[in-house]
């Protein structure tokens, strides 16, 4: 049994290591010749998820998980958003710019937030778990997750810090919908307050 296991755990490792340098390659090299070869990851991502039968709500795109975890969680992304608002008030940070882009700025931050979630959690956090054990498999996604943020510090203690929160509700609630608008709110917020420098 144990030696069965060990056999699944290396291809799912390989796997989701792979990814990870293809998506760090096409972030630092690829995508500036060629933009659109970010669909060759995805479908590699896709055909994965399709290999395994992960279907949406497998995926945590079902309409019960995020109802299960709009309650509990969603009053402490809106009092995080409503903070930083108030804080970039106070210090005078608020950005003109951001903030007349409102409405078409907030959506595209949903929209990636929603693709980074899944691939934190809908992709990487199920590999790196299905390879390493549920505890060391969140936590090597974390900082891979982090790990591509560099090399903006700011970014990455944020990705570090939200990226563990964001597999912990993952974990206990299994919604990607509920996160994905979360981590658009977070992060559009942090846009239209934090100073660019």
């Amino acid at each position: 049994m144990e030696a069965e296991r060990k056999a699944r755990d290396w291809p799912a490792l390989i796997e989701a290591l792979s990814v990870f340098c293809l998506i760090l390659l096409y972030i630092w090299r690829v995508r500036l010749f060629h933009p659109w070869r970010w669909l060759v990851i995805l479908g590699i991502v896709v055909t994965s998820h399709w290999i395994r039968d992960e279907g949406p709500s497998t995926l945590g795109l079902g309409r019960r998980e995020f109802r299960r975890a709009l309650r509990p969680v969603a009053p402490w992304v809106v009092a995080l958003a409503g903070l930083l608002v108030l804080a970039g008030v106070a210090f005078g940070t608020v950005n003109p710019v951001v903030l007349g882009r409102t409405p078409g700025s907030l959506t595209v931050y949903m929209a990636w937030g929603l693709v980074q979630q899944w691939l934190l959690n809908g992709y990487f956090l199920r590999r790196f778990s299905e390879a390493c054990g549920a505890r060391h498999g969140a936590t090597v996604a974390v900082l891979l997750f982090a790990v591509a943020h560099l090399p903006n510090w700011f970014l990455t203690a944020v990705a570090l810090a939200g990226g563990y929160v964001a597999v912990r509700i993952f974990q206990r609630y299994g919604s990607l919908w509920l996160l994905g608008l979360a981590h658009g709110l977070i992060g559009f917020t942090l846009n239209l307050v934090v100073p660019d420098e």
